[in-house]
Parts: structure tokens; sequence; C-alpha cells
């Protein structure tokens, strides 16, 4: 659908090409071609191609918001964050209620740990009710909040962000953490399930499911979860590791494997 868009916006920016060779912004469909195509760049990870054309629509409305939110995503996969930042910044400059922007701010903080940074971003975005992905901003503020220790304020946050998105299996992860913060296990178990459920290869859901077969006693449950926990987690990361050394400590047959 979307190249099926760029080659209709390509084909009428042809149409008037005569009168636009010298300056195409003269051409209203120009800016918006470029910002489709760079879109579609980013989507295939083409991020020199990308710059080029928000570059090239920049040059047409040098206040266009979403040029700057543009290029605050190239220079982000290109781990340039100065300059992403600027550009997410300089995109809210022009729009104050540009939630996409304020979402990105929040994921660089949180990345960079100013969870204070990231929860102020985070809410702004979060208070967009417009924002079809305000339930991934609703879920960051309740992980922020369960790392502060603000059970409350977290499950509140985590039930929005559900409400939103019924099958974001992320939540039901994190919601089934506090349940277990809380003492209330056995909840904390059905939140984990659902999680995994949606989510079969959520490395850190099997991880807290052990944790808590392990409470109860449960070695052989909390071994296997142990291991999808191992098995699907990021090589050589904390994950990993983390179930890692709980597959040794319960002597799992799975431990030296």
């Amino acid at each position: 659908m979307r190249k099926t868009l760029v080659i209709m916006l390509i084909l009428a920016l042809v149409s008037c090409a005569g009168t636009t060779e010298k300056n195409p912004c003269k051409n209203p469909e120009y800016a918006k071609v470029m910002k489709e195509k760079a879109r579609a760049d980013i989507s295939r990870n083409d991020f020199y191609a990308a710059l080029e054309d928000t570059l090239s629509a920049k040059k047409c409305n040098p206040k266009d918001p979403e040029v700057y939110y543009l290029l605050g995503q190239i220079y982000w996969k290109w781990q340039e964050r100065d300059k992403a930042k600027e550009n997410f910044t300089q995109a809210i400059k022009y729009n104050p209620d540009y939630p996409e922007a304020y979402l990105a701010l929040g994921d660089m903080f949180l990345q960079e740990n100013n969870l204070d940074s990231a929860l102020l971003n985070y809410q702004k975005a979060a208070n967009d009710d417009r924002f079809p992905e305000a339930f991934l901003a609703w879920n960051n503020i309740g992980w922020i909040y369960l790392q502060q220790d603000r059970l409350a304020d977290a499950e509140q946050a985590l039930m929005r962000s559900i409400s939103r998105a019924p099958n974001f299996c992320v939540a039901y992860c994190n919601l089934g953490e506090i349940r277990s913060k809380q003492k209330r296990y056995e909840e904390a178990i059905k939140e984990l399930k659902k999680a995994i459920q949606l989510c079969p290869n959520l490395a850190r859901a099997h991880r807290l499911l052990g944790l808590e077969y392990n409470r109860m006693g449960k070695t052989r449950e909390a071994c296997a979860e142990f291991e999808l926990a191992r098995k699907n987690a990021d090589p050589e990361s904390d994950e990993e590791k983390s179930a890692t050394q709980y597959l040794k400590l319960l002597n799992c047959p799975t431990a030296n494997k």
C-alpha cells in the first residue's frame, strides 16, 4: 500500500515537472512525496537515502515538525544520540502536541537510565488520547514506577496500557512482577502466563514465572521456565545470565548445556 502511494505521488510530481525543475518546492506535493519516501527508506534501513529525502523536504518547509522527527529517527538509528534528541526536541518546538516525538525522547532517556526525563516525556505522549501508541507510553510509565517501588501508580499505568492494547504482552509481564511484589503470588502467575500466552518467546516472563514456581517449591516447573528464559533471551544479555544462574542454583538437568 505504501509503495503504491509513493508511486502515485511521484507520478503526480512528474506531471508538473516542467514548471518545477529548478525549484521542486513550487509543487505542493513535492515535500509530501519526499517524506513518504523517507519513511519507506527508514522501514528498509536505508538511512542515507532517508536522510537525503528528508533534507529535500526540509528545504521546502524548514519549520515542518515531521521533518525533524524523521531526522531524529535517522540519527538515533546511527547512534548519534545528541543529534537525535536535538531533532526530536525541534519537532516538539514546531508542534507541541507531537506524541511520537515525546515517546521517542522518552525511549532515549530510558536507555540512558534518566528515569525522571523519560517519565516526563512518556506522560506527555500517554495523555494524547488520539495517539495509537499511547499504550507503549503507559506501559513504560508503569515500568518506571515499578523501578521506583511506586506499585499503586505502576499498576494504574499498566491497566491503562492494557485497556488500550489488550494483547500487549509486556504490560501483563510488568503487572505480574507487581503482583509478586504485592505478595499476590497466584495473581502474579496468572498475569505471567497471560504474557507468555500472548508472546511465547518473552524471556523475562519465563524467568519471572520460574521465580514464582521456585517460591512454591515447584522445582521441575521452575527449571522448565528458566530454560525457556535462557533459550529466548538475547545472547550474553543480563536476562540470559540470570536464567543460567538460576538453572545452576537449582541443579536443573539443562544447567550445563
